[in-house]
């Protein structure tokens, strides 16, 4: 008999062949006795301490059903697969039911394959997986219509312009082994790595993959508004899809095909990946200077987030460098060109306004009023349930991660002040920032991988108004990533930085600013979103929204020409680290 477990077992191992089956049965014609003696020729005498024995039971006769297995079921489908099997050994009608498998689908009762949604109209659909749309995460497209997604597949259109990208990019349809096909493929390959290294030559290839295959390299198109990276269950009406099927053949007993057809009611969903834990990060939040002038005179002191607050608010959890002193105590500078930023408590309402779940004071701008000024900002964030890390009383509270829980995921997160940590640092018995020193962060994250599920450093490093990061800092971050970081993420410099990939791993050096009023360059209006999607500890998304600060205070969404000058500047400072490797 073909248990669940040797189904599985046959399924992952794509083991082919007929699995015995133990057959019961009458004796072979071949096989009769000779007769004995008649009963007329010996008299028994009846023994009245005997009880009589039970006549003996019938062996009823076993029902095979014979399974053949598709060896190209995807590995996504294989415990769904075993559950066919679980479900025939349950039924209880069918006590002497029996299973085989059987390498010739024509000879089989029950026929497990995979199919695009929809190919086989009155089979059952046993299992479903949705299918991501994606593509490199250089193609600024921010969603795309069922309509324009299924002409972007079957080559219908020629052009990621034709479907709303500010930058021309040719369309290049590839289909993905195991998962959906193009019907017009340029490209055909065997797995999602091959897909990825399809982007140096063909930076507007598109295909269909299992979201729990997908990762941070890849971009994910919404479709029909539909947004795998934030959804794993999306709506039945999703248009891709793969199904595990079952085709029943017409000589199976009606009861079985009824309890197969009462158990795949709800088809299962699979190879989604699991729930999403999605986390927002933005850079540098400088309320002082020009941003306090603007909201003490608005006498709103939410003002600069109330463009971007929809957009940071709807994560799991949101993180952000807040980069000046919050208190009613210290009277702030009138000085318009102060390097000395503050503003008074009420500016926590912005950081409320945004959802902003904790804050890194690991930074050269944290110590500007001295421990007065960290006092009371602290104070001010725990009045509001806004935890920080960077920063404490004494160097082990400064370099002590701040671990937060979203869905059951922890995640511990690391500051490091790489600018001022050598002058406002912290000391064994002194208070300040968590200095940047490389066997502190190798220290504290491999401390911090032994009870997190993700380590993130977030470090304020690098150089003023450059694209490039150091060669120094990009050592540092391997080195936190050798430690067991998850990946590692900056800012300072007030410029947007590039991407680097180590071990597997991403780095974003800066991710510039996103409230302050240097309003005297472009660049420095510049800045970025980051959005972050966890399945389990694997990080199976990142997206980048580019925002530009407007009238010295608060930053906006932007799109079109604007979007395309901001990711290029990040793509430029990343194709510049790959050229000149460290």
């Amino acid at each position: 008999m073909l248990n669940r477990r040797m189904f599985l077992t046959v399924v992952v191992s794509a083991a082919t062949g007929i699995l015995a089956a133990c057959r019961g049965g009458r004796a072979p014609a071949s096989a009769v006795e000779s007769p004995g003696p008649t009963q007329t020729d010996i008299t028994v005498e009846a023994d009245p301490t005997m009880t009589s024995s039970p006549a003996p039971t019938a062996t009823p006769t076993p029902t095979y059903v014979r399974v053949w297995l598709d060896q190209s079921v995807a590995p996504h489908f294989s415990s769904a697969a075993a559950d066919v099997i679980a479900v025939l050994d349950g039924i209880q009608s069918e006590p002497s039911l029996q299973t085989e498998q059987v390498n010739d689908p024509a000879a089989a009762d029950v026929r497990i394959t995979v199919a695009e949604s929809g190919a086989l109209a009155n089979a059952i659909v046993w299992a479903r997986a949705p299918l991501a749309l994606v593509t490199s995460p250089r193609v600024p497209i921010s969603g795309v219509t069922v309509e324009q997604a299924r002409g972007l597949i079957d080559g219908a259109i020629a052009g990621w312009s034709d479907v709303g990208s500010p930058k021309p990019i040719d369309v290049f349809p590839v289909t993905i082994a195991g998962s959906g096909s193009a019907a017009a493929p340029k490209a055909t390959v065997a797995t999602f790595q091959e897909f990825v290294t399809l982007f140096a030559t063909h930076p507007g290839a598109i295909g269909l993959a299992f979201p729990s295959d997908v990762d941070f390299r890849v971009g994910v198109v919404p479709v029909g508004g539909v947004d795998l990276l934030r959804s794993s269950d999306p709506p039945s009406d999703y248009p891709f899809h793969r199904d595990l099927i079952l085709d029943l053949s017409p000589s199976l007993p009606d009861s079985i095909a009824a309890s197969l057809r009462g158990a795949a009611v709800t088809p299962q969903s699979v190879g989604t990946g699991g729930p999403r834990v999605a986390v927002t990060l933005v850079g540098d939040v400088i309320l002082g200077r020009t941003v306090h002038t603007i909201m003490t005179r608005q006498n709103d002191f939410a003002a600069p987030f109330r463009l971007v607050a929809d957009e940071l608010k709807w994560a799991d959890l949101t993180i952000a460098d807040l980069e000046c002193t919050l208190s009613d105590n210290i009277t702030p500078p009138t000085d318009p060109y102060t390097f000395s930023f503050m503003t008074y408590t009420k500016g926590v309402e912005g950081l409320q306004l945004a959802g902003i779940d904790g804050v890194s004071q690991a930074n050269n701008h944290s110590m500007n009023f001295g421990v007065q000024g960290m006092h009371d900002t602290l104070a001010a964030l725990d009045k509001v349930d806004i935890p920080y890390f960077g920063i404490g009383p004494d160097l082990a509270t400064a370099r002590r991660p701040l671990v937060l829980e979203a869905k059951g995921l922890r995640i511990a997160w690391l500051g490091y002040d790489g600018i001022t940590g050598d002058t406002y640092g912290a000391t064994p018995t002194s208070p300040g920032t968590s200095p940047l020193v490389a066997d502190y962060v190798a220290a504290d994250v491999a401390a911090a991988a032994g009870t997190a599920d993700i380590v993130i450093p977030f470090i304020h490093w690098g150089v003023e108004y450059t694209l490039v990061p150091t060669a120094q800092q990009r050592a540092i971050a391997r080195q936190a990533i050798d430690a067991g970081a998850s990946m590692v993420v900056g800012s300072h410099p007030h410029w947007v930085q590039g991407i680097e990939i180590y071990q597997g791993r991403p780095i974003l050096y800066s991710l510039a600013n996103f409230v302050f009023d240097q309003d005297w360059s472009l660049e420095t209006k510049q800045g970025l979103i980051l959005h972050l999607f966890f399945s389990g500890p694997r990080l199976a998304g990142l997206r980048l929204v580019p925002v530009l600060i407007e009238n010295f205070y608060r930053p906006r969404i932007v799109s079109g020409a604007d979007l395309v000058t901001i990711l290029d500047r990040v793509w430029s400072s990343t194709d510049t680290m790959e050229a000149n490797p460290v």
